[in-house]
């Protein structure tokens, strides 16, 4: 128990680094420049976006130290060790490697622009960004591994989903991301609502509050939602799903649709939850996720 405690406040440190950088920020300065001309863009630019808004959450949030703690909750519960254990370490090493790729890097030269995403320097940049977030990750990663490879029986109950779920969910974004581009994008401009850009993804399109609710995105929560829905009602699985060869039985079709489109368009609240979502799945028995529990819905693969 004492290595996974260690581990877990090893991966602790970088959560400790970043608020002490949000409480006593240091000075820093801001270069203005006219005539540059439209920023260089990419079709990776909106998975960029969302994935550098949930990574920050999960920085900000002390998601890995709390994963390793449930890992080891787990462990005690009876789940196998060795496989909880690979699990665990996995994703402490992806959100280590991800992370550094995720910011909008500039050029050094002032004003020298945004920094193409896939180019030579942004490899280079991405690279000399790896630092004690990085090293720390990997090594509650490494930890975890070293209590774990032995322990447990080796056998497994995994239902063989979770990088399929992944996978398909992948699928599923482009999908909607061209939707949006090439078929709302246009209606949109044709009926005189506000351009639609996803250069950010659709985390930071929040159209959704306490407050009040922005009209201008409820076209991009609406295809969310009639994309999702439509499919898993009329057959069970998305393209994403039927590619993996995964459906959802649900009775709860419509309600259970409803959770992702809400939580992607609801500001700070939604990121954090899917984090917390998917982040249970990879260590429930069954390997569902939280919203599964709730509603008693299983994704599975198909026959």
């Amino acid at each position: 128990m004492a290595t996974w405690l260690v581990a877990a406040a090893v991966a602790a440190f970088p959560t400790w680094e970043e608020w002490q950088y949000r409480l006593v920020p240091g000075s820093f300065e801001i270069i203005g420049c006219a005539g540059m001309g439209w920023p260089e863009t990419s079709p990776l630019d909106p998975l960029r976006g969302d994935l550098d808004a949930l990574l920050m959450d999960v920085e900000a949030w002390a998601i890995p130290s709390l994963l390793i703690l449930g890992a080891l909750l787990a462990c005690l519960r009876g789940r196998d060790p060795r496989r909880v254990g690979r699990r665990t370490a996995g994703v402490l090493v992806l959100i280590a490697v991800v992370k550094p790729a995720t910011p909008l890097y500039s050029s050094p030269e002032d004003c020298g622009g945004g920094i193409p995403i896939l180019s030579a320097e942004w490899f280079a940049t991405v690279l000399d960004s790896w630092g004690s977030t990085q090293v720390c990750l990997i090594g509650a990663a490494a930890l975890i591994l070293l209590v774990t490879w032995r322990a447990g029986d080796g056998t497994s109950s995994s239902t063989g989903v979770i990088w399929r779920r992944a996978v398909a969910l992948l699928v599923d974004y482009a999908v909607v991301l061209v939707l949006l581009t090439f078929v709302v994008g246009p209606i949109m401009w044709l009926t005189d609502w506000p351009s639609l850009s996803l250069d950010y993804g659709l985390l930071n399109r929040a159209t959704i509050s306490l407050d009040d609710i922005d009209l201008d995105g409820l076209p991009v929560l609406l295809v969310v939602f009639l994309y999702f829905w439509g499919q898993h009602r009329l057959w069970g699985q998305t393209l994403g799903k039927r590619l993996m060869g995964i459906h959802v039985s649900s009775a709860h079709m419509a309600l259970r649709t409803l959770i992702f489109p809400i939580l992607v368009f609801v500001p700070f609240v939604g990121p954090l939850v899917l984090i917390v979502n998917g982040m249970w799945t990879l260590l429930d028995p069954e390997d569902r996720a939280l919203h599964d529990r709730f509603l008693n819905t299983e994704v599975a693969r198909s026959a």
